[in-house]
């Protein structure tokens, strides 16, 4: 890796689409993503005191898929076409799109910067893209691993559109029209909310002139956009702490556990620094080289499928375990008793921080070498634009002492919990 680290220029339009560019010129290839602060979660928009509709479940999906979509062409099979990668995803609180092309090719990142820009919601075009989306719901509901994610969510937020797939569900996304897709881009895709990331090795002053003189540097902004869901609506934590049995066609046990965080979540650098921090806690306790991990395969309560991840984005935190086992019951009262005792629990761990900490350090290090990393870790203005450099500077200055303050006042829930048999 190159021991200079890229800073970036960061800076702003008049319509006000964030720009974020930073130079690796030493690779081949340059990375441009678009990202809008826009999710699956955000179903209530609010502009200008004009109530919308916009609160269908799998909206935010939809819109990401029919974007493409433009008068006698489809944006994805032209980029793919001409050589270049491009590829959209949501999550529930943003949706991006991303193309990879060669360095100083700027064909694909002017595609990028109008299909985004200028939608194109044609009636037979919906219909038809409803169908796909029901055909892509079908496949996750079909796959335990997507069922027992999607399950433990609901779980952990029964009254959130988190307990649904980020698609929606097969009947939401046939009640959704042109005109819904209409409202919710005019809604949510606004200039002010959109971040444009480009990576890897281009011309700088190519680049300016162009995302200027592009759609999305000129289209003007909406006056106000928010979401209705306010804070005091997310803070009710009813989690479902009784255990969900399910039965699928699978050979072994498949358990989750999750805990939500409580709101009010951290935002900006500090948001960061608890994220990192509660990751490093998490690791102490039930990664690999943890004794609990060691102790727990070799009794055969889990095997290398065994993992742990926390999810941290806006207004949304939460933790999830998840493994196979021949003992469901008994593997969820061990991680439940590790959840509630985590602060005591990293302790007696406090000598295998450090180790702990620089396989995390590694790690984020060799997401320096990949560009889409550079690119897809950008999380927006809920880390006030952190990029890579800023998450390892955070990292290597967290001391033992911090991680432990930072997770005795993080507030938990109940603890949620699933179970998925063989049928």
């Amino acid at each position: 890796m190159n021991r200079q680290v890229p800073q970036g220029q960061h800076y702003q339009l008049e319509n006000g689409l964030r720009v974020h560019l930073i130079q690796r010129s030493e690779f081949h290839q340059v990375v441009s993503l678009l990202t809008v602060d826009y999710g699956a979660r955000d179903l209530d928009l609010t502009q200008q005191s004009e109530n919308v509709e916009t609160s269908k479940l799998g909206i935010a999906h939809f819109l990401e898929h029919q974007l493409f979509k433009q008068p006698g062409y489809d944006a994805m099979l032209k980029i793919n076409q001409a050589g270049d990668t491009v590829n959209a995803y949501t999550s529930p609180t943003r949706t991006s799109y991303f193309t990879v092309s060669p360095a100083e090719e700027y064909q694909s990142l002017i595609e990028l910067l109008t299909f985004t820009q200028e939608p194109y919601f044609e009636r037979t075009s919906v219909a038809r893209e409803a169908n796909i989306i029901s055909q892509e719901i079908d496949m996750y509901q079909d796959d335990p691993a997507s069922q027992l994610y999607q399950a433990i969510l609901g779980q952990l937020y029964p009254h959130d559109p988190l307990a649904f797939d980020i698609a929606g569900t097969v009947e939401s996304v046939h009640t959704i029209t042109a005109s819904d897709l209409h409202n919710a881009f005019e809604m949510a895709y606004s200039p002010n909310r959109m971040d444009l990331v480009i990576v890897g090795a281009f011309n700088e002053a190519i680049i300016k002139t162009l995302i200027l003189n592009s759609p999305a540097g000129k289209r003007q902004s909406k006056m106000v956009v928010q979401s209705t869901n306010n804070e005091s609506q997310l803070i009710e934590f009813n989690v479902n702490e009784e255990t969900l049995y399910l039965d699928a066609d699978i050979h072994r046990n498949r358990v989750a556990v999750g805990q939500r965080i409580m709101l009010p979540q951290a935002t900006g650098r500090m948001g960061l620094k608890d994220g990192l921090a509660l990751e490093l806690a998490l690791d102490l306790v039930f990664s690999e080289i943890s004794p609990n991990y060691r102790q727990w395969y070799d009794m055969g309560l889990i095997d290398d499928n065994f993992s742990v991840e926390l999810t941290w984005e806006r207004g949304l935190s939460y933790l999830v375990l998840l493994g196979e086992t021949p003992e469901p019951e008994e593997l969820i009262t061990v991680l439940k008793n590790e959840l509630m005792s985590l602060p005591q629990r990293l302790e007696d761990l406090a000598d295998e921080f450090g180790r702990v900490k620089r396989g995390a350090i590694g790690r984020l290090i060799n997401k320096f070498n990949s560009l889409e990393e550079w690119a897809t870790q950008f999380e927006g203005e809920t880390f006030e634009a952190a990029f890579l450099p800023d998450e390892l500077e955070l990292l290597q200055s967290l001391s033992y002492q911090e991680m432990q303050t930072i997770t005795r006042r993080t507030k938990m829930s109940g603890i949620a919990s699933v179970i998925i048999q063989p049928e």
